[in-house]
């Protein structure tokens, strides 16, 4: 029997429960519980799917109908929660940021391996359908030899209190452009940022990794009025490049376009076309 916890149930975490309930109706997984300290919402939400629910998460430690856990709680709570359940045997799933802590971050990677326990971060947009199938595309050689790659997270809006946009936003740079080079880690990393409306949290910045020579930009910001909201991924490669726009998950843009040195740089085009993506729920594919 494989049962599944949600600690934590607003705003993202209700998307945990929605998304394990159906995995549940498709025969995937057996048991799903919940968790929250607020009793009301906990309750509401709990009826609605017709599943069990706790106030206390040291009730669901010791449910022997649960193996694995989702932590969305806010950021601040989520070390020691998923030291807590790794300790007590059970799988993790924490949402980003895993820690807000880089020796918290570390701790729990040892713990993880101290206790053999799954410990996963909630990392959405690998599993997003133009993402999963540019990477497939790259892996094969598609693009030649990888260029540069850029992305913009853009909107306006009332900045967050507790994180500023690395953590809220810039991490899924970090991650993706990663993983769709293979890499573990870049090389190097180089971040300005700026503090317009609060005097300790960013609301606008700009990443540059570096893997060796191949550079990925990032710009995020909450205070960008101008294109609405503004997601979106370039990867340059030597033959081809691809552009993705988040809000669009079923269509990656390929540019056949390529720079040809031929006593000379020249461009050399057979223009762009549109490869249509089966649709599939990101975090659903996660889970």
């Amino acid at each position: 029997m494989t049962g599944i916890a949600v600690i934590g149930t607003g705003y993202w975490g209700k998307n945990h429960v929605r998304t394990y309930c159906e995995l549940k109706d498709d025969g995937i997984i057996d048991c799903v519980k919940i968790c929250d300290i607020d009793e009301k919402r906990a309750k509401e939400l709990a009826d609605s799917f017709g599943i069990e629910y706790e106030i206390d998460y040291k009730k669901i430690i010791a449910d022997s109908e649960i193996q694995a856990v989702s932590i969305v709680t806010p950021s601040k709570t989520h070390f020691s929660l998923a030291k807590e359940f790794m300790e007590a045997g059970m799988d993790v799933l924490v949402e980003k940021p895993m820690s807000m802590d880089i020796g918290e971050a570390k701790d729990l990677v040892d713990i993880s391996s101290k206790t053999q326990r799954i410990l996963m971060v909630g990392h959405i947009f690998r599993y997003h359908p133009a993402v999963a199938e540019l990477k497939r595309r790259i892996d094969r050689g598609e693009f030649g030899h990888v260029q540069f790659m850029m992305s913009n997270r853009l909107s306006y809006g009332a900045p967050r209190r507790d994180m500023g946009v690395v953590y809220a936003l810039g991490v899924h740079e970090v991650d993706l452009f990663c993983h769709l080079l293979n890499r573990e880690y870049p090389t190097s990393i180089l971040a300005s940022a700026s503090y317009t409306m609060q005097k300790d949290i960013e609301d606008s910045a700009t990443i540059v990794l570096d893997f060796d020579g191949i550079k990925g930009y990032s710009m995020e910001s909450w205070l960008v009025p101008v294109y609405g909201k503004k997601r979106d991924l370039v990867v340059v490669g030597s033959e081809k490049s691809a552009k993705i726009d988040y809000l669009k998950p079923q269509e990656l843009e390929i540019f056949d376009i390529r720079m040809v040195d031929d006593n000379g740089f020249k461009v050399e085009s057979e223009g762009s076309y549109m490869i249509p993506i089966p649709y599939k729920e990101p975090l659903k594919e996660e889970l």
